[in-house]
């Protein structure tokens, strides 16, 4: 059976990679090579936690309008 989606307004402004998963239906290996390619932008806070923004990923999904992200023009 497959899992339901996350709906993004269900969350905070800080999403873990599992968030992410949800969020956008994909499995742990595709979400963690988003995050290492850098087409969704993440923040490493210690060697095993990573963490993303709500803005980030509505940037990536196409949600946000005139937004940028932190370090981005």
């Amino acid at each position: 059976m497959a899992k339901a989606l996350q709906p993004l307004e269900d969350l905070g402004d800080i999403l873990t990679p599992t968030d992410v998963q949800r969020v956008l239906g994909i499995g742990r290996n595709a979400t963690y090579e988003l995050l290492a390619s850098g087409k969704l932008p993440s923040i490493r806070v210690t060697p095993r936690r990573i963490i993303v923004t709500r803005q980030a990923l509505e940037a990536f999904l196409g949600l946000a309008a005139n937004t940028s992200i932190a370090g981005t023009p």
